[in-house]
């Protein structure tokens, strides 16, 4: 039997579309394929695991990948300290390990008006012009405060842009929060540098933050 009319229609009308929509999949499959770096966090040691974190006052955490540019930069161990500052029961990542990072409580770190880490990240040679995501867990601590930046420089050291999160007074302490940010990798930058840092406006700089993410999109 013969195909009705209408039907030989509705067929051709949709072997249409989808001829239409082919090459867009098509697009969107090499894009994807294309973006080799995109979804995958840059930071390396993102949550202070890779060391040893100070279990009492007057120590100094380890942290592998970031380098201490002010005060006593340094990493916790989220069980070490027992009552006070931040520990297992306040709010945090799910999965937090170990560690977080740590203002400090040594000499340097008392003395000084912030704790500061850095970590300089290569980019992909294509990341011009993609989506960059900031994230991570801040913890605040009395008048101490925590805030992370990154910051994308040229080939000779200078910042094009920079997104940050922090410092928000809407966290309190003993407790942290996630905060998010979303900027563009400007075209230029072949490095981003990951900066946190834990002001000081007391004795001890008992800041934090945990978790922290820069993702490609």
């Amino acid at each position: 039997h013969h195909a009705r009319p209408e039907l030989r229609l509705a067929v051709a009308a949709v072997a249409g579309v989808l001829a239409l929509l082919a090459p867009v999949a098509a697009t969107s499959a090499a894009a994807g394929a294309a973006c080799s770096f995109c979804g995958k966090n840059l930071i390396k040691n993102p949550g202070a695991d890779a060391g040893k974190g100070q279990n009492a006052p007057g120590e100094v955490g380890n942290v592998p990948g970031w380098t201490s540019t002010g005060g006593q930069f340094g990493a916790a161990a989220w069980t070490g300290f027992g009552v006070g500052w931040f520990s297992a029961s306040s709010k945090g990542p799910a999965n937090r390990g170990k560690n977080y990072f740590f203002g400090g409580t040594t000499p340097a770190a008392t003395s000084a008006k912030a704790s500061i880490g850095q970590q300089t990240i290569k980019l992909p040679a294509a990341a011009a012009g993609h989506t960059a995501t900031l994230s991570g867990w801040l913890g605040n601590y009395g008048s101490n405060t925590a805030s992370v930046r990154a910051e994308f420089a040229d080939a000779s050291g200078r910042v094009l842009a920079a997104i940050r999160i922090g410092p928000d007074s809407t966290i309190g302490s003993s407790d942290m929060a996630l905060r998010s940010r979303h900027g563009v990798v400007p075209h230029g930058a072949v490095a981003a540098m990951v900066v946190i840092t834990f002001t000081d406006h007391a004795n001890y700089n008992l800041a934090g933050a945990d978790s922290l993410s820069l993702v490609l999109g």
